[in-house]
């Protein structure tokens, strides 16, 4: 087991390499109507030919979840009513970067994929909320009208999740790159936010 410690903000917290690999590893946020899953995932590489270029870490990736409440009080995550996106890398440092503060705003517009069948495209946007927080919509648009209809769910996220979520994506960025310190990735988030809103 490969050991090592990340400080951020003046407080140690201890990792090890072997803790990545636990299964059913998320950040939930839940709401009255609809809740948010932020899950790491292992891509199943088994039948693909090693590369000495690559590590078990770099088949680790995030997918965003997000799922309406039904009438029961619950959450439809295996319904075509939720939303469910695997997040690319520059996707994961914007999440990052919103739910954390360096971002205000984050949109995923139009993302061609398929959808329970369906070919849609997947829409995502995290923007400030008046009551504080953030507030995260979610939905889909059919690409062509085959009888799945468009729909969009909204949510406010409080500002303990966003914390709690920013933390998470962090920490996953920081055992995705175990040469770089969280402080370092923080500092290139703000660095990139302040280039882009000139």
């Amino acid at each position: 087991m490969i050991r090592r410690y990340v400080v951020l903000s003046k407080v140690t917290f201890y990792m090890a390499t072997s803790d990545f690999a636990l299964k059913n590893h998320n950040v939930k946020a839940f709401g009255q109507d609809a809740a948010l899953v932020i899950e790491m995932n292992n891509e199943d590489v088994s039948s693909s030919k090693p590369s000495p270029f690559s590590n078990e870490i770099d088949n680790y990736y995030l997918t965003l979840h997000v799922a309406p409440r039904n009438a029961k009080k619950d959450y439809d995550w295996g319904s075509n009513r939720s939303v469910l996106l695997k997040l690319s890398t520059n996707e994961v440092m914007q999440m990052a970067s919103v739910f954390l503060r360096i971002m205000h705003t984050l949109k995923i517009d139009k993302r061609k994929t398929s959808h329970h069948g369906h070919v849609v495209y997947k829409n995502i946007s995290v923007t400030p909320n008046e009551r504080g927080g953030l507030l995260l919509s979610a939905g889909i648009v059919p690409v062509d009208k085959d009888g799945l209809k468009p729909f969009m769910h909204m949510g406010p996220v409080s500002q303990m999740d966003c914390v709690k979520i920013g933390l998470y994506i962090l920490g996953y960025l920081a055992q995705k790159t175990p040469w770089v310190s969280s402080e370092s990735i923080i500092t290139a988030l703000r660095l990139s936010e302040a280039k882009n809103s000139k």
